[in-house]
């Protein structure tokens, strides 16, 4: 490593603090925070690209469903990120690509970057949220043994197309494992799914008028459906 800054040596063995829970390989966990005692009908969501423009971060939380080449940035540069994101609410962790027809073994290095990256805000005291994401039934395991149980997460419901049963069997395997309290979902509802949910419209992420978000916190934003219907 001679010849490299401290910067250049961090990111090239990406530690974490020594008792932070990791598996055999090395691949950290992620610790469940708590939300106990967050209203969700006064909470605003906001992305990557648009995090600056919300006044009131403290009540705020960016969204992470971006294309790769864009969290690729949290991921060259993870220091970077750390006193912005400390603003926050709570982050999500980055949702970077699980695609059925990618192999295996591309799917388990994005969900690792993404679990190097949120390990890494959580080590810095920064709340996250957990983004579980899957392809098929091969990536189960690899897409959900590292997130806590019964917490907060978050999914994306978007570009499911053609795809339902693949994803419902998917969905249903990450409850059985996750057993989340709630799920935040970048989307709209996908018939078939069950739980407590949040669902994010494309519009809620800007900086929306103040009497638009008035009209939000009147609304109760949990929606709850059960098995078979709502």
């Amino acid at each position: 490593m001679k010849g490299l800054t401290d910067y250049q040596k961090y990111k090239l063995i990406r530690p974490l603090p020594e008792k932070w829970p990791k598996d055999g390989r090395g691949v950290p966990s992620l610790l469940r925070d708590d939300f106990g005692d967050v209203d969700w009908n006064r909470v605003k969501f906001t992305t990557l690209c648009n995090r600056n423009t919300i006044r009131d971060k403290r009540n705020a939380i960016p969204l992470l469903f971006h294309y790769d080449y864009l969290l690729d940035r949290l991921w060259n540069d993870p220091l970077k990120y750390v006193v912005e994101f400390s603003e926050f609410l709570a982050v999500l962790s980055p949702d970077f690509s699980a695609y059925r027809n990618m192999d295996p073994w591309v799917v388990e290095m994005n969900v690792e970057k993404g679990l190097w990256i949120a390990a890494t805000l959580q080590s810095f005291k920064i709340k996250v949220i957990p983004t579980v994401t899957w392809a098929d039934e091969r990536t189960f395991a690899m897409c959900f043994d590292h997130f806590p149980k019964g917490g907060v997460v978050a999914i994306s419901t978007i570009g499911v197309g053609g795809e339902t049963a693949a994803f419902l069997r998917g969905f249903e395997e990450m409850k059985r494992r996750l057993d989340p309290s709630l799920i935040l979902v970048r989307g709209k509802p996908i018939g078939g799914m069950s739980g407590r949910f949040i669902f994010i419209g494309f519009e809620e992420t800007f900086n929306i008028p103040e009497s638009a978000q008035l009209k939000l916190f009147e609304l109760n934003r949990i929606q709850e459906f059960q098995k078979g219907g709502e």
